[in-house]
């Protein structure tokens, strides 16, 4: 099975919501363009990430956001962030996938942080499910940004034997300039390597730009193949938008060269987990 998929490395306004969704239209008509059967987006691109107190003000509930892009979903799928307001009326970072008019997924950012230039917690809920599920396509999960920097959930997605992963955030530049590249990028394009390469999975990485109060958002997203070759790399810092084609079988044929997956045995991790849990 192939699939094609469009990465849009955007330049979200903050809170405007409909400046927003008309840049959403403009890159997933490019993308239907193109053919591509998939567009990813990155973490809270409908609206921008540092919103703070005006969190709440532009709140989506996952149906509204089903009925604006109705149309458009029914020529390609399409993954894009949001804030949303839950049945619970908390707030939540998330990430839905939409498809021929449905909502097939979506997930609600586990580990918002709350450290150093991040506030996400003092706003957002947390998520509590790490779910694969099934599209035309092949087996697919999603990550937001902290999410993924935590193994476990990776592993989560792994162990559900899921063929795509969808990673999105909103990295800022931090941490290093270095002679040959920015720290944070560095960091996450290894360990990005080490998931496609050990879990056997395809991965589409998003990461946003522009600039929201003073700060910078580094782009370099990137995909990655079941071997943890690069197969697609965006610009750092530059609005850009680029599209691959994976063929699902490259996966067969690693599992059957290293068949960790076959390996595995869960009860052995649930039986350690526990003992760990209780000390």
């Amino acid at each position: 099975m192939k699939l094609k998929i469009s990465l849009a490395q955007i330049n979200t306004k903050l809170g405007n919501i409909n400046k927003n969704i008309k840049i959403h239209e403009e890159y997933i008509k490019k993308a239907i363009d193109e053919k591509s059967n998939l567009i990813v987006f990155p973490e809270l691109s409908i609206s921008g990430y540092y919103l703070q107190d005006g969190a709440l003000e532009v709140s989506l509930k996952k149906e509204k956001v089903l009925e604006i892009f109705y149309e458009l979903s029914q020529k390609i799928d399409i993954s894009l962030g949001f804030p949303e307001i839950g049945e619970d009326s908390v707030t939540y970072i998330s990430q839905i996938y939409l498809s021929k008019g449905k909502i097939l997924h979506n997930h609600r950012k586990i580990y918002p942080p709350n450290h150093g230039m991040f506030d996400d917690l003092k706003f957002f809920g947390k998520g509590k499910e790490v779910k694969s599920f099934d599209t035309d396509f092949g087996k697919t999960g999603m990550l937001i940004c902290r999410d993924f920097f935590h193994p476990s959930l990776t592993l989560l997605h792994y162990l559900q034997n899921t063929e795509l992963l969808i990673l999105t955030s909103a990295i800022p530049v931090r941490s290093s300039y270095r002679e040959n590249g920015i720290g944070i990028y560095e960091s996450t394009e290894k360990l990005l390597s080490i998931y496609s390469l050990r879990f056997h999975t395809f991965i589409a990485f998003v990461n946003r730009v522009g600039f929201e109060e003073g700060i910078c958002f580094m782009g370099g997203s990137m995909a990655k193949d079941p071997s943890g070759k690069t197969i697609l790399s965006l610009p750092l810092i530059k609005e850009d938008f680029e599209s691959v084609e994976i063929n699902f079988d490259e996966i067969k044929k690693e599992i059957f060269n290293l068949p960790l997956r076959r390996e595995e045995e869960i009860d052995i991790i649930l039986n350690n987990l526990k003992e760990i849990k209780n000390g």
